[in-house]
C-alpha cells in the first residue's frame, strides 16, 4: 500500500510539476524526471534489472506471528482477514492467479477439516479429494458446471497449527496449479525468521 500512495503522490508532484513549469509536448519540463518532476541535472537512469528466477523474498503475516516465502517478482500484498479473536491472512499469488491464506484453525485437527470439506454442498460444492495426504489435500468441487480445486495444508509452527490454504472463489484451474500452494505453505516460519 505504501508503494501506491508515493506512486499517487509521485504523479500529482508530476502533474503539478507541469502546471507550474509548463511542460513540452505532454511530457515533463526539459531536466526532469518524468516519475517524480524533480529537478535533475542527469538523465533517468534505466530501469533495474529483473529478481533472478529463483530470487525469494519474505513475507510478514501479521497479526499472525508468522512469515512466509514468496518469489520475489510476486507483490506479496497482505490482508488482515481476522475476525474476532480467529487470526487469518490472505496474500496475493499472482503466478497461480489466486492467494494464499493463512489462519488459525476453526477445527482442531485436519480430518476435521476435511470432514468439513466433504460437507460442503453450497460453497465449494465438493466431488472428490484429488490429492489425499496426511496433512494436505486438494480438493475437487463444481459450480454451475465448471470445475475447480482448492489446497488445503495443516502446517505445525512453534507447535501451534495453522491452515493454510489457497484463496479465491472461482478456486484454481487444475490441480496442478492448487498443489503450488504447498510450496508456499511449506515456507511458513516464525516472524523474524525463528526457530
Amino acid at each position: 500500500m505504501k508503494h501506491v500512495r508515493s506512486s499517487s503522490l509521485a504523479l500529482v508532484l508530476a502533474l503539478v510539476t507541469c502546471a507550474v513549469a509548463g511542460c513540452k509536448d505532454g511530457g515533463a519540463p526539459s531536466g526532469t524526471s518524468t516519475t517524480t518532476g524533480a529537478k535533475t541535472e542527469e538523465p533517468t537512469p534505466a530501469a533495474a534489472k529483473p529478481a533472478p528466477k529463483d530470487a525469494r523474498k519474505t513475507v510478514s503475516l501479521a497479526p499472525l506471528p508468522l512469515q512466509l516465502v514468496l518469489p520475489a517478482g510476486e507483490a506479496g500484498l497482505t490482508m488482515d482477514k481476522s475476525m474476532g479473536d480467529h487470526k487469518s491472512v490472505g496474500v496475493s499469488y499472482d503466478a497461480i492467479s489466486a492467494g494464499v491464506n493463512v489462519s488459525e484453525p476453526a477445527d482442531k485437527t485436519f480430518a476435521e477439516v476435511k470432514k468439513g470439506l466433504k460437507g460442503d454442498t453450497v460453497v465449494f460444492p465438493f466431488k472428490r479429494f484429488v490429492k489425499d495426504e496426511p496433512t494436505r489435500v486438494v480438493s475437487e468441487f463444481a459450480v454451475d458446471g465448471t470445475t475447480g480445486y482448492l489446497a488445503y495444508a495443516w502446517k505445525e509452527v512453534s507447535g501451534k497449527p495453522y491452515l493454510c490454504q489457497s484463496a479465491g472463489l472461482s478456486g484454481l484451474k487444475t490441480p496442478e496449479d492448487a498443489e503450488k500452494i504447498f510450496a508456499v505453505c511449506d515456507t511458513l516460519a516464525p516472524a523474524g525468521g525463528a526457530k
